[in-house]
């Protein structure tokens, strides 16, 4: 393993202005860590993620405009080589598991030393986790009480266009403003609307959102959020178009 491999990119997000300065500074000061970028919240966060090539992000958990959780749920999705280390003022055994059920690496308290948080950021970029005192201190507490998603409930398995689709509804959108999302008429999406109502036995729409969220298939958006993930999906799409594009101008070429 080279120098190079062993560098670790490192982004803080932490709405606390001075605690954020003193933990980029105080990266600053170790050899094997490069701080990319530093945020006051989610969104700014995935704004600059776009830009930016990282390792390992400090994550606050409590944030305005976008939290750690909702940040660390589009993370997840769509940027799941990222590792997520949340940092919260506090250690509720239940909230620790809900991170980690979400798919943080690892969960620090902001009162940790120094030294354990650079144990974690390198523990999770080069062992995929760290186990805090607060992990041990959940996984001791919780024992049978906390159930998973899957433990509570009975999961619906959905194609990946009917997801997206009931996602959308959900948010609030028309049959018309969905069809114009993903390239596909109103009548077709009107059909998909009725046939996930008798997935999920809905009598309605409203029950249909109810019971979208009992059975783990839809989370409550903030409009920052939404916003964030469109931008992510509509930067994804326009990559697939230069590809398509490059790979038809190299067969040009070869003909």
């Amino acid at each position: 393993m080279n120098t190079q491999d062993q560098i670790v990119r490192v982004a803080v997000v932490e709405d606390h202005t001075l605690l954020n300065q003193a933990l980029v500074m105080m990266l600053k000061q170790e050899p094997r860590v490069v701080v990319a970028f530093h945020a006051e919240n989610g969104a700014e966060f995935l704004s600059k993620l776009t830009q930016e090539k990282i390792d390992v992000v400090l994550l606050d958990l409590n944030m305005p405009i976008m939290d750690g959780k909702e940040t660390l749920q589009i993370l997840r999705e769509n940027f799941p080589d990222i590792k997520v280390i949340i940092l919260s003022m506090y250690d509720d055994p239940w909230i620790v598991s809900e991170m980690m059920r979400e798919g943080a690496q690892s969960f620090l308290k902001k009162n940790c030393s120094f030294d354990e948080m650079m144990d974690a950021i390198f523990n999770v970029k080069f062992r995929g986790q760290h186990t805090s005192v607060a992990m041990k201190t959940a996984d001791f507490s919780k024992g049978k009480n906390v159930m998973s998603k899957d433990e509570m409930i009975l999961p619906i398995r959905l194609s990946k266009r009917s997801h997206l689709i009931l996602k959308l509804i959900c948010d609030g959108h028309t049959s018309e403003q969905i069809g114009q999302k993903m390239n596909l008429s109103k009548k077709t999406i009107d059909a998909e609307r009725i046939e996930l109502l008798k997935i999920l036995g809905a009598k309605n729409p409203i029950e249909l959102v109810r019971k979208s969220i009992l059975h783990g298939l839809y989370e409550v958006r903030t409009d920052a959020r939404i916003e964030v993930e469109e931008g992510i999906e509509e930067m994804k799409k326009q990559a697939r178009k230069k590809s398509r594009g490059s790979d038809e101008e190299s067969s040009g070429e070869e003909i």
